[in-house]
């Protein structure tokens, strides 16, 4: 008996600390207004770390070099390894990591983000991130979708797509539309501007 009650201890004490460690994805998200609620001033660049915190600076700058391992730079003095980042902003991005990503495709390029993040490329009720990889052969890009501000970051693929958009004829139709759009991002973008912004009847 002892020994099952302190089982049961251990596994509750276990439950607790896990719990404390997680992150949610909401924590992740560029708040509306960018505000640093520590002093009231607004700040366009932050970085999440790994632990849920959220430290905001006046630039945050991405380094790579080729003997140099790519990490961010904030203020021009503070050094932020990839590894203590969940995600980031920077004066043109806002960059989530892969361990924020439903794929089991690692990536270790940093063309523009840190090694393996997705940059956010658009943002409303659908959003829309792209990530480098590498091929075998050269750089190329893959997609993640996302619904509302906590919604999972799912790899996109065309199945993905005509469920997300099902409650939208328009940005459906277009979707599924036999109209060329080269590069074949910019039909995928497209939709998600005229999901995102266009008033429309449901077709439930």
């Amino acid at each position: 008996m002892k020994t099952l009650v302190l089982s049961v201890a251990s596994l509750c004490s276990s439950l607790i600390l896990l719990n404390s460690c997680s992150v949610s994805k909401n924590s992740v998200l560029p708040p509306k207004a960018d505000v640093d609620n520590s002093n009231g001033t607004t700040s366009a660049c932050f970085v999440v770390k790994t632990d849920g915190s959220r430290q905001y600076y006046s630039t945050v700058k991405l380094v790579t070099g080729v003997l140099t391992t790519p990490h961010l730079l904030a203020d021009n003095k503070t050094v932020i390894e990839a590894k203590d980042v969940l995600a980031y902003q920077d004066n043109k991005r806002f960059a989530v990591s892969q361990k924020l990503l439903t794929t089991n495709k690692t990536s270790y390029v940093a063309s523009e983000t840190l090694p393996g993040f997705a940059v956010r490329i658009a943002s409303g009720k659908l959003s829309v991130y792209s990530r480098k990889f590498y091929n075998g052969n050269n750089a190329a890009t893959e997609y993640f979708v996302q619904t509302g501000d906590d919604g999972e970051i799912v790899a996109y693929s065309k199945a993905v797509m005509n469920d997300l958009l099902k409650d939208n004829p328009k940005a459906s139709d277009f979707y599924n539309s036999k109209v060329k759009v080269s590069p074949k991002s910019k039909k995928l973008l497209a939709a998600v501007d005229i999901y995102n912004n266009v008033q429309f009847i449901s077709r439930n």
